[in-house]
């Protein structure tokens, strides 16, 4: 006799890269094929586990981020508590890098997992069986639809006035997040004589999705991952994805393979400056990889489809 899946999902809500599942299940729920149950970290040792089929493990993937301190106290039980469970476990993965393990603590990787944008040579390392990537949202001009929408952003053909984006966060600690986006910023300084040239980054853009589309070439530098919210907003504005080199090995969509030359062009700090030029002169080139970037996102980050594989996963592992 049929029933639905039973579902809890564990989760520490400081984490920013849950949000892309959470649509899946958004949208799962309101059919008859799931029952879902979503819980704080915090409330998680209060709740009977014992009736739901499926346990999803969601901690702070960064053990030495000071968010992850808010919980510390209590992860050893609701670590013991998760691997007691006797159902499907699950661990979700939200690491922004994704060549790192968002559980060393259990110095286990061969427990199944659902990683965002993982590194493809780790996705058999870390035993992933569900990806997801860094969520945005239907119309993302503000922060809080990022974790209500289930669609992108609509790009339109908008004229492109703007040459070169770069509007990135610098004044951070020195690490090397910090370090490689000021030598990105360096190289481009001098194209600001010739060039429409964007670095004033604002703290609360509510539009950037929209300043996006008058964007000819955005210029995406790693975050706290190799891969970032950028990335995606950029495809999906339909501008020119030009990343540094650390995306290549990425899976950043869960349904396509980015072609690095095709759907987008890469550089590092020691190529940036002969890639930029030949990009700009070569603009009918910009807009065709632009564009196949762009329909390339549109099939690769499909909440539905993703919808549909999740459920298809969990029938089979019940």
């Amino acid at each position: 006799m049929f029933r639905p899946i039973k579902v809890l999902l564990v989760r520490d809500f400081n984490a920013c890269n849950v949000p892309y599942l959470l649509y899946c299940f958004y949208l799962l729920k309101k059919t008859p094929l799931l029952s879902y149950t979503e819980v704080a970290i915090n409330e998680y040792l209060n709740i009977d586990q014992t009736i739901y089929d499926v346990v999803i493990y969601a901690t702070f993937p960064d053990e030495n981020a000071l968010q992850f301190n808010k919980v510390r106290a209590i992860i050893p039980q609701t670590d013991e508590k998760f691997l007691s469970f006797k159902g499907v476990k699950l661990l979700f993965d939200t690491h922004s890098h994704g060549n790192l393990d968002g559980f060393p603590r259990f110095n286990n990787i061969s427990l199944p997992r659902i990683k965002t944008a993982p590194w493809k040579q780790s996705i058999e390392k870390f035993n992933v069986i569900f990806k997801t990537t860094h969520p945005i949202g239907f119309f993302p001009r503000s922060p809080a639809y990022r974790y209500v929408g289930l669609f992108p952003f609509a790009a339109k053909n908008i004229n492109k006035n703007v040459d070169i984006s770069y509007r990135v966060i610098l004044n951070e600690v020195d690490n090397y997040r910090s370090k490689i986006r000021r030598e990105i910023l360096k190289i481009l300084e001098p194209y600001a004589k010739s060039h429409s040239l964007d670095t004033q980054y604002k703290l609360k853009d509510m539009n950037y999705q929209n300043y996006l589309s008058q964007v000819l070439i955005s210029v995406c530098p790693p975050g706290h991952g190799p891969g970032t919210f950028r990335h995606l907003e950029t495809l999906n504005a339909k501008s020119l994805m030009f990343s540094h080199d650390s995306i290549n090995d990425i899976q950043l969509l869960p349904h396509a393979d980015l072609i690095e030359g095709e759907d987008y062009i890469s550089f590092n700090l020691e190529n940036l400056t002969n890639k930029l030029d030949w990009l700009l002169a070569n603009r009918k080139q910009i807009q065709l990889i632009a564009e196949r970037g762009h329909k390339k996102f549109q099939i690769g980050y499909s909440v539905p489809r993703s919808t549909i594989r999740l459920y298809k996963m969990l029938r089979e592992l019940v």
